[in-house]
């Protein structure tokens, strides 16, 4: 709109609720900036705003009094067209008494999850500038200050933790990954729990800690923490398995303080723990710590990385190709450091490519096969002028057919890692099969490659090695049976019908502990004494309906989850089995998290403060909203 131009509009105080859209003739068209986000056109004449009162009027009750205050001043205000006037008084003013209806609550809400949220530092509450907007945008309602919002962080973590353990006395089964994670010269404990609702079968998940542990990290102290997470949150007696990764520090309290593991896998376990008092007072006076600790699990996705980190490059590192690998790997490795660290390297092979170039995780075989495929997958041409234009030597047919067929053949390997610590496989019936299916895939290829055989062979040998207890696993065995996807298909048939068997005698075993299957009350008899005289049950129906049940189960094609509802026995016995995850991840992920919370700007957090906000992030929807008018 002209500056020069003059109409009711342009004078008339109320302007800034509108944005001057055009002018035709004697009309202007505007837009409601408080209808936004619906877009809103009025029209209005240039010397009358009378059609934008009525909407403010109409649409904006907040509007109301200030149309009223205009009204009654209008003898004092400056008269333009047919005497429509404009207050004189400041905008500012204005917009904060419109604002009025935010109450100081819900400005501090906003405030409080803004800083938990996007992780802003607690010092943002005190800055002039922030205090400033928050006051001018809200109605000159004031920002909470440090002590008050460190009081409601530490009363909405206790609501979360209170909720959180509330919520957890509901379920049956859960399973806890464990992990230690250093940084900044500090270093914490994280805990994630997760169980399976049992009648939407979808994996809930929260994180229970990640509390700061000071000096060794030895095992006894470990085990400790252990127990003592467990025990806060009441869940010691639901574990089904903790699962961590291969660190020594994490395998050894297991095998120093693991229940024997008939007793850690106690089918009739009512929350009771019966101890040997004769061994109990024995033990009084003596110093060495006991801990009860649930059934350990290794991270399948960890091991798979192990194995592909080590007996890769140890196969790869012999034989009669072992000059073929390691120059092929080092002229890969000069084209990563070049781009990485060099930004006219990284646009040379932007230009050419179309694609960006890092250097791998040296603890993360996954980046670095991502890296290979991505640099192999590159014409010849377009590989050849990336070396030219980098000055790095060249990669020859011999090295890119091997990296081709290394890529090829390892792809099943990357894919299992993948598939294990995948949100989406977060049981552990998907443990097996994957196992079984990589080495078949494997032994397939085997045949048809020329460079990479003894890798082949060496991965294959070490699955058998790494994951021999995993297969023969009773636990891993039910998980795999029980799923709709697998059932039975993952055995050889001579060893489906005992599978069969062991799933009838478990579903059989389960349904004899619920007394509410067992008791039927009838109103109706015909008095005859027969119905008096009962000496034991009868097993032989029982056994004939629970033996129906899962034969009707395994013979099933259905491969969806919902599925399990026609079967409430076998139902159970999946969310017992299936509740342990596969895979460490989710607490590598809850510390990718803390990434973002412990940062270089934020090292002066304190160790509870950092804590607090992790888990209220983490745990968003165990967080009960609480109210800010006491503070």
């Amino acid at each position: 709109m002209a500056a020069a131009m003059k109409n009711a509009f342009t004078t008339w105080k109320f302007r800034h609720f509108f944005v001057f859209v055009t002018e035709r003739g004697n009309n202007i068209t505007v837009q409601c900036n408080l209808c936004l986000p619906i877009v809103k056109m009025l029209s209005a004449s240039k010397n009358s705003t009378s059609n934008l009162k009525k909407h403010l009027q109409r649409r904006h009750s907040s509007c109301l009094h200030l149309i009223k205050e205009e009204n009654r001043q209008s003898e004092s205000t400056e008269h333009i067209g047919e005497g429509q006037g404009a207050l004189h008084l400041p905008f500012k003013e204005e917009m904060l008494e419109v604002e009025q209806s935010t109450s100081q609550s819900t400005v501090s809400k906003l405030i409080f999850e803004f800083v938990i949220d996007d992780v802003q530092s607690f010092s943002l509450v005190e800055q002039p500038s922030f205090k400033n907007l928050i006051e001018g945008i809200s109605g000159s309602q004031t920002v909470l200050s440090r002590k008050s919002l460190f009081q409601h962080m530490k009363k909405e973590f206790a609501a979360m933790k209170e909720a959180l353990t509330a919520k957890l006395q509901t379920v049956t089964n859960v399973c806890t990954t464990a992990d230690l994670w250093t940084v900044h010269g500090r270093s914490f404990f994280g805990m994630t729990c997760h169980w399976i609702e049992k009648d939407s079968f979808e994996r809930r998940s929260v994180a229970l800690a990640c509390a700061r542990v000071k000096g060794h990290h030895t095992f006894d102290v470990l085990a400790a923490k252990i127990c003592e997470i467990h025990a806060e949150y009441q869940v010691q007696h639901k574990v089904r398995a903790i699962v961590t990764n291969n660190g020594s520090n994490f395998v050894k309290p297991f095998r120093e303080f693991e229940t024997p593991e008939e007793a850690a896998l106690d089918e009739f376990d009512d929350g009771v723990t019966f101890f040997d008092m004769d061994a109990v007072l024995e033990m009084e006076g003596d110093e060495e710590l006991h801990f009860f600790l649930p059934s350990h699990q290794r991270c399948a996705a960890h091991t798979l990385n192990l194995i592909a980190t080590n007996e890769v490059h140890k196969a790869a590192s012999r034989g009669s190709f072992q000059k073929v690998y390691q120059s092929a790997m080092g002229k890969c490795a000069s084209i990563w450091n070049k781009a990485h660290w060099s930004s006219a390297a990284a646009e040379v092979v932007q230009d050419i490519a179309n694609m960006r170039v890092s250097v791998p995780c040296v603890t993360r075989w996954s980046y670095e096969y991502l890296a290979i495929a991505k640099l192999i997958g590159l014409a010849d041409d377009q590989l050849f002028d990336i070396c030219g234009r980098l000055g790095v030597t060249g990669l020859n047919p011999h090295e890119i057919a091997f990296l081709r067929e290394y890529v090829a053949v390892l792809q099943p390997l990357a894919q299992s890692i993948d598939v294990l610590q995948g949100e989406k496989k977060w049981f552990l019936g998907f443990l097996i099969p994957t196992i079984l299916s990589l080495k078949f895939k494997l032994s397939d290829k085997l045949p048809h490659v020329t460079y990479t055989a003894n890798i082949i062979t060496a991965v294959i040998e070490a699955l058998d090695s790494q994951f021999s207890a995993m297969l023969n696993s009773h636990d891993a065995k039910m998980a795999t049976t029980t799923m709709p996807k697998f059932r039975l298909c993952w055995l050889p048939p001579e060893k489906r019908e005992d599978m069969c068997k062991t799933v009838v005698q478990e579903a059989t075993s389960l349904k004899s502990r619920s007394p509410a299957a067992d008791v039927v009350i009838s109103s109706e008899t015909d008095g005859s004494d027969e119905e008096f005289f009962v000496f034991g049950k009868t097993n032989k129906a029982e056994k004939w309906t629970v033996e129906k049940e899962v034969r009707m189960f395994l013979y099933d094609t259905e491969k969806s989850l919902n599925s399990l509802h026609a079967y409430p026995l076998v139902k159970q016995l999946f969310l017992k089995y299936n509740t342990t995850i596969p895979s460490s991840a989710p607490v590598e992920r809850l510390f990718s998290d803390g990434g973002s919370v412990l940062t270089s700007f934020h090292t002066r957090m304190s160790d509870d403060h950092m804590e607090q906000v992790l888990l209220l992030r983490y745990n968003r929807k165990f967080c009960p909203k609480l109210g800010f008018d006491d503070l």
